[in-house]
């Protein structure tokens, strides 16, 4: 645990996927424990969630973790030179090309931090990982296993990364089946608080009359879907009696490695948590006081 930070034991934490939202969940993280004085029991994430989530239940402070997606080290780990030729494969539909990126640097770079570690053995909050079972053909929670393969497992974005083969089956991102995994912490009865943390891009959240590329309608679809399968798990929350707040961040969307970027979506995290201080306390139901 961190210095001065309480930790909640009934309380969870969902870190939602976003487009790059790395630096805003990091954030939020940040001003939730050194702010606001608490640290959620339990971590549940996917996709960019997933890599912070992954190194603060492992021990590594919210600063740290901005520190690690900031260095120039995290942009070199998905840039591969043989990325122009699995795109080639991937444009006639050869087996095995699935993405441009295999996700192995990537994982060398987080193992720096995380070495061998397995899920069940973070420390700092009991973590679990929403991934996309290929194989079974199914959405799963991961709560054991190595940790780094499993993060990047549940990063892969379809045709951006490679699916993920671990012990036999291949993976994908987590957010193809749920975006904001918290559902499985329903059926949980030593969890009584959930806070689900998402971001969306400010000219999402505003109507859109401009004409649409394609990435906008994949994007503008996924959200779709997500907002649907959000709306139904909040549904079976309040039949089950389950407290869910969920706090969004809106964001600007910048491209990676932008200079300045990294500390504006950051403090866009730690934003979030310092603008609802009230409803955190309501939600928490401890009598906790910012730091002046």
């Amino acid at each position: 645990m961190y210095p001065e930070t309480t930790r909640v034991p009934d309380l969870a934490l969902t870190l939602a996927s976003s487009e790059l939202g790395f630096n805003v969940h990091a954030g939020f993280l940040d001003a939730l424990t050194t702010e606001f004085g608490i640290s959620p029991g339990y971590i549940g994430a996917v996709s960019s969630g997933s890599y912070v989530g992954g190194l603060y239940a492992a021990g590594v402070s919210a600063r740290e973790i901005h520190t690690i997606l900031s260095s120039n080290e995290m942009l070199k780990s998905v840039i591969e030179l043989k990325s122009p030729l699995r795109g080639m494969g991937m444009l006639f539909n050869k087996a095995g090309f699935t993405g441009l990126i295999s996700g192995r640097k990537f994982a060398l770079y987080l193992k720096k931090h995380l070495g061998n570690r397995n899920i069940e053995d973070c420390e700092n909050a009991e973590l679990s990982l929403a991934v996309t079972n290929l194989t079974k053909g199914c959405p799963e929670i991961i709560k054991k296993g190595p940790l780094v393969d499993f993060i990047v497992a549940s990063c892969s974005v379809p045709g951006l990364f490679k699916c993920q083969n671990i012990d036999g089956h291949e993976y994908c991102d987590g957010a193809v089946s749920d975006s904001s995994p918290f559902y499985h912490f329903l059926e949980d009865s030593s969890i009584r608080r959930i806070i689900v943390h998402t971001i969306r891009h400010d000219e999402r959240h505003a109507r859109n009359t401009s004409p649409s590329s394609i990435a906008r309608v994949f994007g503008q679809s996924h959200q779709i879907i997500t907002d649907r399968i959000m709306d139904l798990s909040l549904e079976c929350a309040k039949s089950r009696g389950k407290k869910v707040t969920v706090l969004t961040s809106i964001v600007p969307r910048f491209r990676w490695g932008k200079r300045g970027s990294h500390e504006i979506l950051f403090e866009a995290g730690r934003k979030t948590v310092l603008d609802n201080i009230n409803l955190l306390r309501d939600v928490i139901g401890l009598n906790f006081l910012t730091k002046s």
